[in-house]
């Protein structure tokens, strides 16, 4: 028995995450489903959609899209799904109202109320290949001319759509890279050939890669760290940037960020581990338990005398929080925006090996959702507190803590 589409509808007051939450556990609902079978059936990990059931990561776009190809019948469409899950999704044909190439090819599918193996027919592709263009493929001329003359003549011609979608008309130096990458994109990244190749384009790129690293670091309001990031952001992206996906310019600017966060991430852990390795458990189970017997947040001396310890210990704890809190006040919104966009969009959280990512990765599944509540959701600790059936105190609390264990050198 397999859900309507009239009743199919997102409750209006859930956030993002428990929105993708809901949208999986219908699916689940209406195909009769145990997770390891829909694991099966849209090919993503189990552990990725454990993730999505339990409301700690939103749902991909890209796994929205497989999971309504597999499974059209269960009452769900994309551009009804996608909004509510903060991804912008536009149902129409005008190319100018899509970000990119990618959103604007899958749109047009979901338009014709098509499914990729009905698409690819139509294309003369394979399913895969519609897929890989949905996930970001640059098109070549001949499948952009055979894609405008199936779905969109007389309304839209190839030169609308090109014009819409800066990835499809790059400078003349972006495509000569491009099709230099090309051409030793199929040997082993340890062959001589393309070894040469490639530290070729590396050179030839350097002035490029210091504009970008003056821009990001420029971004950081960190201006002195452009001389440092540029060099190896470059040599990085060089040596993964995939052409089929895009251009190097952009990778080369994700790769940079990349750098630029990991060496500011790593400045702002001094100075504040000691005290909260040795101390800062202790202080910290102390601090929630007299929260709820007490009804406030206790004091310094409190909190020294239910433990045994000197005053002064708990107020050296004390001070590595301000201090965290004084580091973090600059960087953290921008940081957290970046590993989060990484995360879910650039590639999957599980194979990230960016080490904020690896960081964040480590804290407690609670810790993770108090930091995407607050800095990603931007909600009020109030309302986190609403959403996680605790009281503001012990939001706050677990909200401080989260940042001092991202902050510390020990997690």
């Amino acid at each position: 028995m397999t859900r309507t589409l009239q009743s199919a509808s997102i409750p209006p007051n859930l956030s993002r995450r428990q929105a993708g939450k809901y949208v999986i556990e219908a699916f689940l609902l209406a195909l009769q489903m145990r997770p390891v079978q829909l694991s099966r059936l849209t090919g993503h990990a189990p552990v990725t959609i454990s993730r999505y059931r339990a409301g700690k990561r939103v749902p991909t776009i890209g796994f929205i899209l497989d999971l309504v190809d597999e499974a059209p019948n269960a009452g769900f469409t994309v551009d009804q799904i996608a909004p509510r899950l903060g991804y912008p999704w536009k149902a129409t044909r005008d190319p100018h109202r899509h970000r990119s190439f990618a959103d604007y090819f899958a749109a047009v599918r979901v338009l014709e109320r098509l499914g990729r193996k009905q698409f690819a027919i139509r294309l003369d592709l394979s399913v895969e290949a519609v897929r890989d263009l949905e996930r970001g493929v640059i098109p070549d001329e001949s499948l952009l001319r055979k894609f405008v003359r199936a779905f969109l003549k007389p309304e839209y011609s190839v030169k609308h759509i090109v014009a819409a979608f800066p990835q499809l008309r790059p400078d003349e130096t972006m495509q000569e890279i491009r099709e230099r990458f090309l051409e030793f994109q199929d040997l082993p990244k340890g062959d001589s050939k393309r070894i040469t190749l490639e530290n070729r384009i590396i050179e030839e790129c350097v002035p490029m890669a210091q504009r970008i690293a003056r821009a990001v670091a420029q971004r950081y309001r960190r201006p002195e760290l452009a001389e440092e990031i540029w060099g190896l952001g470059l040599v990085l992206a060089v040596r993964d940037h995939d052409p089929r996906r895009g251009y190097l310019p952009g990778y080369l600017k994700a790769r940079i960020r990349g750098v630029a966060r990991g060496i500011i991430w790593s400045r702002l852990q001094t100075g504040v581990s000691v005290a909260l390795r040795d101390y800062g458990f202790m202080v910290r189970e102390t601090e929630e338990f007299l929260i709820q017997d007490f009804g406030r947040s206790p004091t310094e001396f409190e909190i020294a005398q239910h433990l045994g310890v000197p005053v002064e210990v708990v107020r050296e704890v004390t001070q590595a929080l301000v201090a965290s809190d004084a580091l973090f006040t600059e960087h953290l919104d921008l940081l957290m925006q970046d590993v989060i966009d990484l995360s879910l969009v650039v590639r999957e959280w599980e194979n990230n090996d960016d080490p904020l990512v690896r960081r964040f990765r480590k804290l407690a599944p609670e810790e993770q959702e108090v930091l995407y509540l607050f800095y990603f959701d931007k909600f009020p600790t109030a309302e986190i507190a609403r959403v996680t059936g605790e009281s503001e105190g012990e939001v706050s609390i677990r909200l401080k803590w989260a940042l001092a264990r991202l902050c510390s050198e020990d997690i």
